[in-house]
């Protein structure tokens, strides 16, 4: 696992580099003194960054303003909100479910279709209890044979469980990798990112 994460930093954690775009977006919502305003802003240009405002995406004609609404809702959930304190843990489920629908409301009613991929990268970019349910960290999944591959409650139970199962690896990567800032959930992102991502590469050689 640490090989794998240490790749994944590597490749994506240089100066500049899009996706230190999270890095950003997340350091910025441990601060809620901020305005709404100043986090709907980080919100969006890390979405965008992370890929969610491609042509085909709705949020392409929409300015920042469409994120204020879901600031509210993190504001209201602070309490899975991942730090050197405090991981989601199972007894979590049921309160990330209902972040999960919060999400999708807030979002279907500027009709904005609500993926999976829109929400988790929500969520991990702002709250960290969550990983991004993109293509390559599905495909990352996959390949493992990792059962958690949705947001269905049982889904959510497994992927928990995977983390809690390799909580005392994936503290020590963060100990030895110096991401004490990270949440659990963002090094178990990377990881089948990561594989997903290379798995992806070789297919196309």
């Amino acid at each position: 696992m640490e090989e794998i994460i240490e790749a994944y930093i590597k490749e994506n954690n240089k100066l500049t580099q899009r996706y230190n775009s999270w890095n950003h977006c997340y350091k910025a919502f441990n601060d809620l003194s901020k305005s709404d305003d100043e986090l709907a802003l980080h919100l969006g240009f890390y979405l965008a960054s992370w890929g969610m405002y491609r042509g085909s995406s709705k949020l392409l004609q929409k300015d920042y303003t469409v994120h204020l609404k879901m600031v509210e809702v993190i504001r209201s959930f602070q309490d899975l909100r991942c730090t050197r304190e405090y991981e989601v843990s199972i007894r979590d489920r049921d309160r990330i479910i209902a972040l999960i629908q919060a999400t999708k409301v807030v979002y279907k009613s500027f009709n904005v279709s609500p993926t999976n991929t829109l929400v988790t990268k929500i969520i991990l970019g702002t709250l960290g209890c969550l990983p991004a349910y993109d293509r390559f960290f599905i495909a990352g999944l996959k390949q493992c044979k990792e059962p958690f591959t949705t947001l269905s409650q049982t889904s959510l139970t497994k992927l928990l469980g995977y983390v809690e199962q390799h909580k005392q690896e994936l503290e020590s990567i963060k100990r030895e990798k110096k991401l004490q800032g990270y949440p659990l959930m963002k090094l178990v992102d990377m990881y089948f990112w990561q594989i997903g991502y290379e798995g992806g590469n070789i297919k196309k050689d």
